[in-house]
């Protein structure tokens, strides 16, 4: 019988009515392997408007994790991004000097990888404005990443590094400070495209596949749903790709599906992600969906990003969760557990 096949399914299954209400948390803890910093030392302790300076920054990198180069080739993992936010009286005045990373073939992507491991120091050029008033000054700067270890990786995120400087001098005349407009969001929320019934723990969503018509998970009643949720950063997710194809031609004429949930954008700004970046994603997972002859359901970034945080809770990828014939969740999957085996029990047992 499943409840005893299964090793830590069966309290998934016999609490499923209680506590499905709630997101599921995926992770035990927030990882978090690569700590930023800016090095003091390269803090000038005075500066006039207009003076140029280098700041240091440095990634120190957990044992077992590397973070990607500030270059990458075309179809491959996300780059570093480094950056000064707008809004403040200094500018990037060049181009930022990065390490000479590893550069491996990675299979997974089919092209050579560039990273670091330990620690990486990147000197960023600095301008401060002419119209810079004078007094302290607080600098800000930006890192936005992905770091990957063997078994997973983390969803990209964004830092802020922040640092004081003194402007000493300023300009003649009198200073007006330019004052922008914040780029605010649209805080209107549209109808939350989840929910679960309370008194049956029945999981329902709606997404957008990848040929642009929209679905529902209730479409997929009957039957048992893996949800898989990827990205085309994540190098694990691409080495599951053979095995999840096996597993598909095997059982799918059994009553099993599988919906990849693509979660590009997943991360610190998955609600306001980077247009050029979501649209550069977009196109890196359908060509991978086309190459690697994945033939089940895909959902498109935007609607599927939502799911994972909101009803899932993943913090990292890849997580795999499994939907019964009647649409509650029975099961999360970890890169250890023998989800073949996992998917043929499930589907020998009657209803």
């Amino acid at each position: 019988m499943i409840l005893g096949l299964i090793s830590g399914f069966v309290l998934v299954v016999s609490l499923c009515a209680t506590v499905v209400f709630a997101p599921v948390n995926i992770t035990a803890q927030d990882l978090n392997p690569i700590q930023w910093r800016i090095k003091p030392e390269s803090v000038p302790p005075r500066l006039k408007p207009g003076d140029r300076f280098e700041l240091r920054v440095s990634a120190k990198i957990d044992d077992g994790w590397h973070l990607y180069s500030l270059e990458q080739p075309q179809g491959g993992p996300l780059p570093t991004r480094i950056g000064l936010p707008e809004g403040q009286d200094f500018k990037l005045a060049g181009t930022i000097g990065s390490p000479l990373p590893l550069v491996l073939f990675d299979p997974n992507f089919n092209l050579d990888t560039q990273f670091y491991e330990r620690e990486a120091e990147f000197t960023l050029p600095i301008e401060v404005f002419k119209s810079a008033a004078p007094g302290k000054q607080t600098l800000i700067v930006s890192a936005y990443f992905q770091t990957c270890n063997d078994t997973k990786c983390l969803p990209p995120k964004a830092v802020k590094m922040t640092t004081v400087l003194e402007i000493v001098v300023a300009n003649k005349g009198e200073y007006t400070p330019a004052v922008k407009a914040p780029n605010e969001l649209d805080k209107t929320n549209p109808a939350d495209p989840t929910k679960k019934d309370e008194l049956t723990g029945i999981v329902e969503f709606d997404f957008v596949d990848f040929a642009g018509k929209k679905r529902k998970l209730s479409e997929f009643r009957g039957k048992y749903v893996l949800l898989d949720f990827w990205a085309t950063w994540c190098k694990p997710c691409l080495v599951d790709i053979p095995k999840l194809k096996s597993l598909y031609e095997k059982y799918k004429s059994s009553g099993f599906e599988i919906i990849g949930m693509d979660s590009e954008t997943i991360g610190d700004e998955a609600e306001a992600p980077d247009p050029e970046f979501a649209k550069q994603a977009e196109a890196r997972a359908r060509q991978i969906v086309s190459t690697r002859g994945i033939a089940w359901t895909q959902a498109m970034n935007d609607t599927a990003v939502p799911v994972a945080i909101k009803v899932f809770g993943v913090k990292a990828l890849p997580t795999k969760v499994m939907i019964d014939r009647e649409g509650r969740i029975v099961a999360t999957i970890g890169e250890k557990d023998d989800l073949a085996g996992i998917v043929e029990t499930l589907l020998s047992t009657k209803q």
